[in-house]
């Protein structure tokens, strides 16, 4: 029989004490239609209005995102293990390293109602590990090596789970860059929780223009012993994806790669209001800062500007004072302080964009790119590691 007693409750009243509140869980944060903007889907200006109305698919699929990956229940196995709580409480730890007081308000209210794991030593080590590894790849991916995901195997996820798990840090560290970015062009201060360490940009080794490739850490399903769904999902997500060690590991957990495949997809093909040049920047900042070589490989052959890009490999200061373009160097100014500190963010952080000469859906652009990134880094970074195209012959990208 479980404890009933919610362990996380605590965490919450420090929190509120820490923000100058003495109130309970706020009302009605577990019940928010909208569970992926929290309530920042109707403001006050028209521009900003327009420009997220017309980007109302990204937000479609982001919120499919969440349902999938925090469903009111689950159906436990020997490949699923991980439950609602597992699930919530993990969310409600990135959310206190990201910050945002909004997204730890709703994750936390979700997770109260819940009973905690029997208290065990097995269930204790378990949900220690999982927590300690949440918070390692939320605040700084370049942490997690391959021994951190055999460790998680050894308390008990599968290969599945760790997928899932992965996708959910992933997940709510996009969340809270797109809740923080569209709030500051609301012109809407954002909430934060103080105390987290301030955390640096990834040490510059390894980043390079050359072509890379990434090899899965953990097994990939093999395609002739897939069901019909995980192939159908494949076809969907590239025409290479049954034979790309990315996708092949991802369709573990089919339904979350089919609505990751949905947000990735309308934020990188189904716009054109921002240059790809600024949008490939936006990736390549925040993929320098988390500490991911493929991601930023990918993205700077998009760019033109070489000396740049080398710049800004080496490190964002770099890139600052290489450049003299005023677009160029707002989106990597904001970009980088969304990605370093979304809690930090503030309406003064964007108007630095808007100096510069762009309008509201293009800001709005810049911020979803620089968000999408805080979850395919981790992804990228955590599940794989990344090659020279040289040293690996078999195409598995």
């Amino acid at each position: 029989m479980k404890n009933a007693y919610p362990h996380h409750v605590q965490w919450y009243h420090e929190t509120q004490r820490s923000s100058g509140s003495d109130a309970p869980l706020e009302q009605g944060a577990a019940r928010l239609r909208d569970r992926f903007l929290l309530g920042l889907g109707a403001v006050a200006d028209e521009a900003l209005n327009q420009a997220l109305s017309a980007r109302a698919a990204v937000f479609t699929a982001s919120q499919a995102s969440y349902h999938v990956l925090f469903p009111d229940r689950v159906v436990t196995s020997a490949e699923v293990t991980l439950s609602p709580y597992d699930r919530l409480s993990t969310a409600l730890t990135v959310a206190q390293v990201a910050g945002v007081q909004t997204l730890c308000s709703h994750y936390a209210a979700r997770l109260a109602p819940l009973a905690s794991p029997e208290a065990t030593r097995e269930s204790n080590v378990r949900l220690a590990q999982i927590t300690q590894y949440a918070r390692q790849l939320a605040s700084q991916p370049t942490l997690i090596c391959s021994k951190a995901l055999q460790q998680l195997n050894e308390v008990g996820l599968s290969t599945r789970d760790i997928v899932t798990f992965s996708q959910i840090i992933g997940f709510v560290s996009y969340q809270a860059r797109v809740v923080a970015g569209i709030a500051a062009l609301a012109g809407r201060p954002t909430a934060v929780i103080p105390g987290f360490p301030k955390v640096e940009d990834a040490p510059g080794d390894g980043f390079s223009e050359e072509k890379r490739l990434w090899q899965a850490r953990l097994p990939e399903i093999v395609p002739e012993q897939a069901d019909a769904w995980q192939l159908d999902i494949l076809d969907q997500s590239h025409p290479d994806a049954r034979i790309r060690s990315f996708y092949l590991l991802l369709a573990h957990d089919a339904a979350t790669l089919h609505e990751r495949n949905a947000v990735y997809n309308n934020i990188n093909h189904k716009s054109d209001e921002l240059s790809p040049h600024l949008r490939a920047l936006a990736a390549l900042v925040a993929s320098r800062i988390n500490g991911s070589p493929y991601c930023a490989a990918v993205v700077a052959n998009k760019i033109a500007d070489k000396g740049l890009v080398q710049a800004l490999l080496a490190g964002i200061e770099n890139a600052l004072d290489t450049t003299t373009d005023p677009q160029a160097v707002a989106v990597i100014r904001v970009i980088a302080e969304l990605t370093r500190s979304p809690e930090k963010f503030t309406p003064q952080s964007v108007q630095a964009l808007f100096n510069s000469g762009l309008n509201q859906a293009q800001a709005l652009e810049t911020l979803l790119t620089g968000s999408l990134y805080a979850w395919e880094n981790r992804l990228r970074y955590s599940l794989g590691d990344t090659l020279l195209a040289e040293s690996h012959c078999n195409n598995h990208a």
